[in-house]
């Protein structure tokens, strides 16, 4: 199904100004989404103000996402360090470390290929944008819809980040990922 909301624009900056443009002309406090073409990827946007997913805390959620190339073997999974997190890592849950003690003490991170994602992590661009948000969940994963299988990489944060710049920030380590994968 196309996405309602598609962006286009000659430049980053041009779709970057629409979404802004966008966000402050929203006069309620509803979802919101936005899908767009990167170099070589299309990315969904999603603010989700008003999460039902049928947890007991259920919090907005800002995420960014885009479809990989069905061969991609690569996983990994960033998540912020938790109680659960770490009575996993007692029983001998897996946790690449990246060699920056703030984002290694933060965050646990499995991965099937430990260099690959040491390499992605090992700019600060990624890791110090990821420090700035209470919850980040990074992973790439497979998607499931009806009978079709998607391989997707995902952001997620908490909150319903709708500042245009903080966005914007988040958006380029997600992009600093996504091609690093190509």
């Amino acid at each position: 199904m196309p996405h309602s909301n598609l962006i286009a624009g000659n430049s980053e900056d041009d779709i970057w100004q629409s979404i802004a443009d966008q966000l402050k002309e929203k006069d309620d406090d509803l979802d919101y989404s936005a899908q767009f073409e990167t170099i070589n990827h299309c990315v969904t946007l999603d603010i989700d103000i008003h999460p039902d997913r049928g947890e007991d805390n259920d919090k907005p959620v800002t995420s960014f996402s885009a479809e990989l190339p069905d061969e991609t073997d690569f996983r990994f999974k960033i998540e912020r360090q938790g109680l659960k997190q770490q009575i996993g890592k007692i029983f001998g849950m897996q946790d690449v470390i990246i060699g920056q003690p703030e984002f290694d003490k933060k965050f646990l991170i499995q991965s099937n290929d430990e260099a690959k994602v040491k390499e992605i992590l090992s700019g600060d661009d990624v890791s110090s944008e990821l420090l700035k948000h209470p919850v980040v969940d990074f992973k790439i994963r497979e998607r499931k819809i009806g009978t079709t299988k998607e391989i997707v990489l995902s952001l997620e944060l908490e909150g319903g980040i709708e500042e245009p710049q903080t966005l914007k920030q988040v958006f380029q380590a997600f992009k600093t990922v996504l091609n690093s994968l190509d």
